[in-house]
């Protein structure tokens, strides 16, 4: 695999150059900060879908936020045994279709994921379309071809929804050449995605209006024990064993503007992020 370059901070840009077809899922997941910072990100979406629970944090984002912002969500789907019915009720009203999908066998992560690659409601899901926006909704769906994927409230909160979440990351990310496209997972201090075997080139120095990457850096062993080479950082290493139960590296300091990462198995990167107050 060539190197793979990224620009995280390019998600949170008004005006994307790297990203440009991405959707957004809101994942049932604290949203600690102000509902500005999150507009922005759903502004560059092409499509936005909750998954079950992550509809109850949307909207209770909106009514906490003293802004008057606008954060729509274009379909909830999952089991929805954590969608309540008032914020059910809603979304129906802004016009948001429903996809109830009782599958016990898949997380509503997963669902919302799998969704987005096509956008086909499950062999027997129930479905209730948009009573206010379906042809607009539509439209999307037809012209859009999802790239990349941002989930917001990436991290947080349960500790076994938290992993649920980083297998899934996992498993979503299979391809070595990101054919079908990048996932990150955003949380209220970081930025976090899977970087394949091969060599990568991060721009780990960069900011946009409003918010700047920070100084945080970890390279976490997902599947199997790793070996990694660092450039650009405060604690760069050489060949270094990386392993749950051996040596993980976290809370590393940027040092330069691009960081280079060389890994011989899948890992995870994470960098913090700081928001203007």
């Amino acid at each position: 695999m060539a190197q793979v370059e990224w620009h995280p901070a390019d998600v949170f840009s008004d005006h994307p150059q790297l990203h440009r077809d991405f959707a957004l899922i809101a994942l049932n997941q604290p949203q600690e900060l102000r509902a500005s910072f999150y507009a922005k990100v759903w502004q560059n979406a092409i499509y936005h879908v909750g998954a079950d629970g992550g509809a109850n944090r949307v909207h209770d984002l909106i009514n906490a936020d003293s802004e008057n912002v606008s954060l729509d969500l274009d379909t909830i789907i999952g089991d929805l045994d954590s969608l309540r019915q008032d914020v059910k009720a809603y979304w129906i009203q802004k016009g948001s279709e429903i996809i109830y999908d009782s599958d016990q066998y898949s997380t509503d992560f997963g669902k919302a994921t799998k969704y987005l690659s096509g956008f086909q409601v499950p062999k027997g899901a129930d479905f209730t379309p948009s009573n206010s926006r379906r042809a607009r909704i539509q439209a999307i769906k037809n012209g859009a071809r999802v790239k990349d994927i941002v989930c917001i409230g990436g991290l947080g909160g349960r500790v076994d929804q938290g992993m649920a979440t980083m297998q899934h990351l996992y498993i979503s990310q299979q391809e070595d050449d990101y054919a079908s496209g990048r996932m990150f997972l955003l949380s209220s201090e970081s930025i976090t995605f899977v970087l394949k075997s091969g060599t990568h080139r991060i721009k780990a120095r960069e900011s946009c209006p409003g918010v700047r990457l920070g100084r945080h850096v970890g390279v976490i062993p997902l599947k199997e024990p790793s070996i990694i080479t660092t450039s650009g950082l405060e604690w760069d290493v050489e060949d270094w064993p990386t392993a749950f139960g051996g040596q993980i590296s976290t809370s590393n300091h940027v040092k330069e503007d691009w960081v280079t990462i060389k890994t011989t198995k899948d890992v995870l990167f994470t960098i913090d992020f700081e928001v203007s107050p």
